[in-house]
């Protein structure tokens, strides 16, 4: 079997409860396993300039051999584009509001207003972190073309957007006869996009706010996911978010305890940041 790489996202970094990521770089510590943080810039419209913890936190999980990466501006849940139709199942009251009248949110997305606010983030980024992020991940994976061509024109090199399982949100909604396929429209292993970024795929989210009774359940669902992956040679991507599996939550870090275990037990196991995985794994056509 070939080597399989197992990468571990995780997001909103910048915004809430800075304890709880201080909480995850300790598991992660323990574990030895290396993650890529989708940061928020200004969370909330408050830099990342005005919450010392968090530089301080941020210095930590760099110093420790973790990535950040760009997730958004201020994080909204339509910021950079429409949600994917299972991200909007989860947000009733918005998903409401943006069939009623759709006008508000798309005029939003123009390139000029997308490429303003990668601007200012990124200006947070050099100040605060002292680099500029080549990666980007939008609030709720919501995307649009015009996205897409601020980003190329940035010069960022790659996004990670597109879910392959979507069954990890109809978890979240305790749907868990849904049978949702693995997503037919674009390869699970990164690709050349027509913007001319990678995309890189991620597979699901599998530890949004679980107690212990969830454990086994999400457990193999990330197990089925993994498996698929290894067997095809490809990288295995994660999707997460501290401050859902953490504090009274921490059923979540249960499952990915059990989740590396397994995977250090099949051997020929690396666990890279999503850049790594990248340097090494040739994009698809």
């Amino acid at each position: 079997m070939a080597e399989t790489l197992f990468v571990l996202t995780n997001d909103d970094p910048g915004g809430q409860e800075p304890e709880l990521f201080a909480e995850f770089l300790d598991f992660l510590a323990v574990q030895q396993v290396p993650a890529t943080f989708f940061t928020i810039p200004a969370s909330g419209g408050e830099s990342l300039e005005q919450r010392p913890r968090w530089v301080e936190l941020l210095h930590r999980a760099l110093n420790e051999g973790h990535e950040l990466q760009h997730h958004g501006y201020v994080h909204t849940a339509f910021e950079f584009g429409v949600p994917p139709y299972f991200m909007l199942d989860i947000m009733p009251e918005s998903k409401a509001q943006w069939q009623r009248d759709p006008a508000p949110f798309t005029a939003q997305h123009t390139q000029a207003i997308l490429t303003e606010k990668l601007l200012k983030g990124r200006e947070i980024f050099k100040k605060t972190l002292g680099y500029e992020p080549l990666g980007f991940r939008a609030p709720c994976v919501a995307i649009c073309d015009n996205m897409y061509a601020a980003l190329h024109e940035l010069g960022f090199q790659w996004s990670s957007n597109l879910v392959v399982n979507p069954m990890g949100w109809r978890y979240i909604n305790r749907n868990y006869e849904a049978g949702e396929p693995w997503q037919a429209t674009f390869p699970p292993r990164p690709f050349h996009h027509p913007s001319g970024l990678i995309e890189a795929p991620v597979h699901s989210e599998y530890t949004w706010y679980l107690t212990d009774e969830d454990i086994d359940r999400h457990f193999e669902l990330a197990k089925r996911d993994f498996d698929r992956a290894r067997a095809a040679g490809d990288a295995f991507v994660a999707m997460s978010h501290y401050f859902a599996m953490t504090g009274k939550w921490s059923a979540g870090l249960r499952v990915y305890e059990r989740l590396f275990a397994y995977a250090r037990s099949l051997g020929n196991v690396r666990f890279v940041t999503l850049s790594q995985m990248l340097a090494e794994k040739r994009p698809t056509a």
